[in-house]
């Protein structure tokens, strides 16, 4: 096999290379712990690694040569309209882990497996009908390399990350009605996944600006290497997140806690009106919830926690916070928790523990977060807070 090795072959190759060992590791990891998001990446991965085999082998100038050119033109490397329903279908599998592929979902893909079946008709007809007298081919160009094809790839991609997008953010916005320690488990890995997208899309878009003609090798060259630098990125730091999250002490917790919390039926509990007096019957309750047993110093505190102590379902006490208290379930515990780290340093127990003590035994399970619901509720940070008291306390003596 001739294969004349280039400066950007071998830079594209190596990406290549790497893509497919990190597929093949995320196969193994998901079949060694039945992790499905594991394997919606390593499909990912793969296409990222087939979509540069076209640029990687014309680097090479098999496009030139018969036989070469042939493979490069009936092999359909790039699969725009595959790649934008995994990455969605990634990300709700990382958010849910129910998900699972049923019904209208498979039309995602329809698209995908059109071109897939016009890529079978361009073959038989060329090579097996017309033997090798072209048709589809006659203009001699890759018709992964068609304008139309390259444009409406990008825009299936914008859109699937779009709705990936959607997906995280009804997500946040669940865990923060739901937990108290939502902070910890907003999936930052999810975030950096989309923010290297976005990047990817970016980088395309200008150059598509730049350099419409996509058969310019040599000037598309840095964003194919831009583009297999970030899906380098995405398999090396998701397949660090897979093993992270499968680690025996996290497992559990990583699987969707949200999704997976405990569900009151709604024949085992007793309704509640809609309406300001019977809110304010149930204000009470809550309140001594937090200020009487201090629930709120558990750390891993759920609103189903609080409605198994009400007998109530956790929507309807969702609904008593946003409505009585005007919060959603995350502020308003964690409000008790600045509240009561307050209370401590008036005690002056900073001279006796460290913040972070202090902070843990009120309830918070990390530093980050502690620091940062601090200063979104005192608009200082607890040593600026520290500093202030003290020195109100000097100016007073």
């Amino acid at each position: 096999m001739e294969f004349n090795v280039s400066f950007q072959t071998a830079c594209l190759f190596f990406f290549f290379v790497q893509g497919l060992l990190f597929a093949g590791l995320l196969v193994v990891r998901g079949r060694e712990y039945g992790h499905r998001p594991s394997y919606w990446l390593s499909l990912f991965i793969f296409l990222c690694s087939c979509y540069i085999v076209p640029f990687m082998m014309g680097y090479s100038g098999w496009y030139g040569k018969d036989g070469y050119r042939e493979f490069l033109f009936f092999v359909p490397f790039q699969q725009f309209f595959l790649i934008g329903p995994v990455i969605y279908c990634y990300t709700k599998s990382l958010l849910d882990a129910d998900y699972r592929l049923q019904g209208r979902d498979w039309l995602h893909f329809l698209p995908g497996g059109i071109y897939l079946l016009y890529s079978l008709l361009v073959f038989v007809t060329d090579v097996w009908v017309l033997s090798g007298d072209y048709y589809f081919y006659a203009d001699g160009r890759d018709k992964d390399l068609a304008p139309w094809y390259q444009i409406t790839g990008l825009l299936a991609m914008m859109v699937y990350s779009g709705l990936s997008l959607g997906e995280y953010n009804r997500y946040r916005k669940r865990i923060f009605e739901e937990l108290s320690y939502a902070d910890t488990v907003v999936f930052s890995w999810v975030k950096q996944y989309l923010v290297a997208l976005l990047i990817i899309m970016t980088l395309r878009i200008v150059f598509l600006i730049l350099l419409p003609n996509f058969g310019s090798f040599g000037k598309w060259f840095w964003y194919y290497i831009g583009f297999a630098a970030l899906y380098y990125f995405i398999a090396l730091a998701g397949y660090t997140n897979v093993v992270k999250s499968l680690a025996p002490l996290h497992w559990r917790r990583q699987q969707s806690p949200v999704l997976e919390a405990q569900i009151i039926h709604e024949s085992e509990v007793k309704e509640i009106d809609d309406d300001p007096a019977e809110l304010d019957s149930w204000k009470p309750k809550i309140l001594d919830l937090m200020e009487v047993d201090r629930l709120y110093e558990n750390p891993t505190l759920t609103l189903n926690d609080v409605a198994d102590r009400l007998e109530i379902t956790s929507k309807q006490v969702s609904g008593l916070i946003n409505r009585g208290f005007e919060q959603n379930f995350n502020d308003f515990v964690n409000t008790y928790r600045v509240e009561a780290v307050k209370a401590r340093f008036e005690q002056g127990d900073q001279h006796q523990f460290t913040i972070l003590s202090i902070a843990l035994a009120c309830g918070f399970n990390s530093k980050t977060t502690f620091n940062r619901v601090f200063k979104r509720v005192t608009a200082r940070t607890p040593v600026q807070y520290l500093a202030e008291r003290s020195k109100g306390s000097s100016t007073t003596s």
